[in-house]
């Protein structure tokens, strides 16, 4: 059968008509379905801070995102919190400096910015609270991002993993709380020499952390605090098989927390309201 012009017209009118209205629909629902994913993502990890670091209603929060000016070797901190938002930036060597703003009121050159993380400040009754963290690392498979929270006395309360591409039953075994549990209590001036071990975990720890998340902290702290010191002073027990996704998270845990506290000395006085 051979189609005049007119009904090729036709046709073709109606396959773009049809795959526009297709494009439309998906894209509708695509940009419906990812701002419910972003809301849920920021929804469960602003649960996560308030649990990681057993926060009660009368606790604030201020998050703080971080970005490397690869250009000019600086780190730049964007706080967001009740009076506005506050932007402070320091030299790789900690001293700081000014960032000329571009004609449109946001901070020169914002493309070339690498996000760094974020960590969230939390404060009580105008006392610091705890702090939790956001770090990555390279894992066996891909990248691990996860969130370390630390209490006011900068001990670990607490390692969260929120990403990973981890072989299940192996290497995504590091988000579990039995492993994840092995960092709560340890003094962050002890994670420089932080290791990993292949050896068996000893079954009353193991015992004590499966109880973790079964048990009030305040009950399992009174019950199995000295086993946590006992094992503070020991390496993290590496899951089977997953020795590389084991030492990925340690090392990125270590690093994470050492910049985090060298980075605090130089903006908690900024962002505390002692300096502008």
């Amino acid at each position: 059968m051979t189609l005049n012009r007119s009904e090729v017209i036709r046709i073709a009118f109606s396959m773009t008509v049809a795959s526009a209205l297709g494009a439309a629909i998906l894209g509708g629902v695509y940009v419906g379905t990812n701002r419910y994913a972003e809301a849920a993502r920021i929804q469960s990890e602003q649960r996560a801070v308030g649990e990681m670091l057993a926060l009660d209603a009368a606790a604030t929060v201020l998050e703080v995102r971080q970005f490397l000016a690869p250009a000019e070797r600086q780190v730049i901190y964007r706080a967001n919190g009740p009076g506005g938002r506050k932007e402070l930036a320091f030299t790789l060597e900690g001293r700081p400096v000014d960032r000329p703003p571009s004609a449109d009121g946001a901070t020169a050159d914002e493309k070339d910015l690498k996000p760094l993380g974020r960590l969230f400040v939390a404060s009580r009754n105008g006392a610091p609270a705890g702090f939790v963290v956001e770090g990555d690392t390279r894992g066996y498979k891909n990248r691990i991002r996860f969130f370390v929270a630390l209490d006011s006395q900068f001990r670990i309360a607490g390692v969260r993993v929120v990403e990973h591409e981890e072989d299940p039953g192996l290497g995504a075994e590091i988000a579990k709380p039995l492993f994840q549990g092995q960092y709560e209590g340890r003094p962050a001036e002890g994670l420089s020499t932080l290791d990993v071990t292949r050896d068996p975990m000893p079954e009353d720890w193991r015992a004590a952390l499966l109880l973790r998340g079964k048990t009030p902290r305040p009950e399992w702290q009174s019950r199995y605090g000295p086993l946590q010191e006992r094992e503070a002073a020991r390496p993290i027990y590496a899951v089977t098989g997953a020795t590389i996704s084991s030492r990925a998270l340690t090392d990125g845990v270590r690093s994470t927390v050492d910049h985090f506290r060298r980075r605090w000395a130089l903006i908690q006085p900024y962002l505390e309201g002692g300096k502008s």
